[in-house]
């Protein structure tokens, strides 16, 4: 069975219209921008160098100030009478801009200065028609920078837009299954997502440094005029520095891999049995490359912010292995073969949430690291299938991934079976927790210390604050604790240490009912999810106790099951049985009451715990912005 949601050919064409009528929009603004106001600025620059500077009567000058709610813009302006080879002209051209009024910078107030209280100036006079003059003919980069923002934000987004509405779909031929109904699944000679991730690293960096272009114009006068604040501009230029380097290294990647194809063995990958494939690498042959092959099944789904909508990928099950590396047409040739548990969900096709399959593969290598990601078909309803060619296991190297000491640590003792999960098992999520938490601390303090009594009211600040000191100790956290296991026949001690503090818990073998995996840390960038597993035991009274976390892997995470099932002396049960499935799904007959009826109660109360404290926040944002609100209504 599959979850096919397909849009009607009725919709797709009112939303085909709809998207070209917003690209024409935004095209016709950029377009505007450059025709009328940038190819002419540069023209009259150009051109201008010719000109020469004759002697000019300052006539009138005057600097016009515009108030609005939140801005006060200058527009300078000015009257000259001079005399070319005889000839005697009024000229009340300032500068090359020479439009409305603007805040870019100083130059209104500059150019305003210089000609307050002169009864004398020099002009630059056209030669070939002497009624053309330019009291100043230098280009204002500030300026300009803030029009091609414009051109290239508008004027791109409508031409991406554009494209992306006329461009024609690969026809694919009406009677094939599912499996073979999108185009790029048609043929099992499945692209990876490496152009597409090309365009928008360049796309993104163009967009983002279009917008912090003028910043490095802009930020000297600011600080001239004693705007401190100003300084937190510089993080716009720093990051388009970041995205324009992210650009140039997925050029490297393309230029070194070019297009990479997956072909799948079996077609499609089956749920409850085979998921596996091939993939030709234009990379010279060494079997001591190291490539690992990540399978991920993900929900994906829409979501409703502030600022619109956002995909959200939330990870459901996720496998890892080395793949087999051998000799290929290309250089290098790498294939793997997983299977899943059968209870997942096929891969669909949605308006607001589906299910995907993604294969991504890594390695780091020498120059380029090799990246790519693929979406895979992934069915229920293909039956069980084995690859019809069978992974050869003669290189050592390739195969399940074994549990590295830095996640868990497995020996036997006197007392049992021990498991110990050390500190530092994920330093990257947690150092990334804590740089994140320290940015919004950081954030607070800067704002604060740059803008003083005239800056945001201390409360909003405070809530900035205490979300980047909870992020930080959740960093804190994750950097700081380890976990110790002990699994025998008498029952299961679980030791949680945090920074040297112990926290100790036992549990008896008879009042286990089962012990579960699931998901409990994710982090997502772009459509790639990294997941790591915990594993639970569950109690007759409804308790859940961590017996481990920060597992990546669903074969790992299986195996440290089976050893502590094993330890524990209970018994393997299959996925028909009632006591578990292969998940640990306890089925509800089997707990008792009054652990189901704590269990709704603590829900309750979380729910409405969350809930009082997302109204709490928002009451206390309205009402520190009330007066901005009700402006703006």
């Amino acid at each position: 069975m599959t979850f096919t949601i397909r849009t009607s050919q009725k919709s797709k064409r009112g939303n085909r219209w709809a998207g070209m009528l917003f690209g024409l929009i935004f095209f016709a603004v950029g377009a505007g921008f450059l025709l009328l106001s940038v190819i002419p600025n540069l023209w009259d620059a150009t051109r201008m160098q010719d000109w020469v500077q004759v002697p000019a009567d300052v006539v009138a000058a005057d600097l016009e100030t515009n108030h609005s709610d939140d801005t006060t813009t200058y527009k300078v302006t000015a009257r000259f009478r001079y005399a070319y080879n005889g000839q005697r002209y009024t000229g009340n051209r300032v500068g090359i801009a020479d439009g409305g009024g603007d805040n870019i910078g100083d130059w209104h107030q500059a150019t305003y200065n210089r000609l307050r209280g002169q009864d004398h100036a020099r002009l630059w006079v056209n030669p070939a028609d002497p009624s053309e003059s330019v009291f100043d003919r230098e280009l204002r980069w500030g300026l300009l920078g803030f029009k091609l923002i414009f051109v290239i934000v508008f004027g791109g987004a409508g031409a991406v837009v554009i494209w992306f509405m006329n461009r024609t779909p690969k026809p694919v031929p009406a009677g094939l299954p599912d499996w073979q109904a999108r185009a790029e699944w048609m043929d099992n000679r499945i692209r990876s997502n490496a152009r597409a991730t090309l365009w928008f690293a360049w796309g993104f960096a163009i967009f983002w440094n279009a917008i912090s272009s003028p910043i490095p114009f802009i930020l000297p006068a600011e600080l001239a005029k004693g705007n401190q604040l100003a300084w937190i501009a510089l993080i716009f230029p720093v990051v388009g520095l970041g995205l324009l380097t992210w650009a140039i290294r997925r050029t490297l990647n393309w230029r070194r891999f070019s297009m990479t194809l997956l072909e799948m063995d079996p077609f499609p990958g089956a749920i409850g049995g085979d998921i596996g494939g091939a993939v030709e690498l234009r990379l010279r042959y060494n079997p001591k490359n190291r490539f690992r092959v990540t399978l991920t099944c993900n929900h994906v789904y829409t979501r409703r912010t502030n600022d619109g909508y956002e995909t959200v990928r939330d990870a459901k099950w996720q496998d890892e292995q080395l793949a087999e590396v051998q000799p290929g047409r290309r250089g290098t040739r790498l294939r793997f073969l997983f299977q899943p548990p059968g209870d997942l969900p096929a891969s669909s096709e949605g308006d607001d949430s589906w299910y995907e399959w993604m294969i991504q593969i890594s390695a780091s290598l020498p120059g380029a690291d090799l990246n790519r990601s693929w979406e895979v078909p992934v069915f229920k309803d293909a039956g069980r299938q084995t690859a019809r060619t069978q992974i050869d296991r003669r290189e050592p190297e390739a195969g399940p991934l074994e549990l590295p000491d830095r996640v868990v640590q497995v020996r036997e003792t006197g007392s049992g079976l021990e498991f110990y999960y050390p500190y530092l098992r994920n330093p990257g999520m947690a150092l990334g927790t804590l740089v994140t938490g320290g940015f919004f601390v950081g954030f607070a303090w800067l704002f604060h210390a740059a803008a003083g009594e005239d800056g945001p009211p201390g409360l909003f600040l405070g809530l900035f604050v205490f979300a980047g000191v909870l992020i930080f100790i959740l960093g804190l956290y994750l950097l700081g604790n380890a976990l110790h296991v002990t699994a025998s026949r008498q029952g299961l001690s679980v030791v949680r240490k945090i920074f040297g503090l112990r926290f100790v818990r036992h549990v008896a073998v008879d009042e286990i009912t089962g012990i579960e995996q699931s998901i409990g840390m994710q982090s997502r960038q772009g459509n790639r999810t990294r997941a790591w597993y915990r594993i639970q035991v569950r109690t007759h009274d409804g308790r859940k106790i961590t017996a481990g976390n920060g597992i990546p892997g669903a074969s790992r995470v299986e195996a440290i099951i089976d050893r502590m099932r094993r330890a524990l002396d209970l018994p393997e049960l299959s996925a028909g049985d009632n006591a578990e499935t292969r998940f640990g799904e306890t089925p509800a007959s089997l707990i008792p009451a009054e652990a189901i009826a704590g269990q709704h109660r603590v829900k309750r109360i979380r729910l409405l715990v969350n809930g009082g404290g997302a109204v709490l926040f928002f009451a206390i944002v309205f009402w520190q912005f009330r007066d901005v609100i009700f402006r703006l209504l």
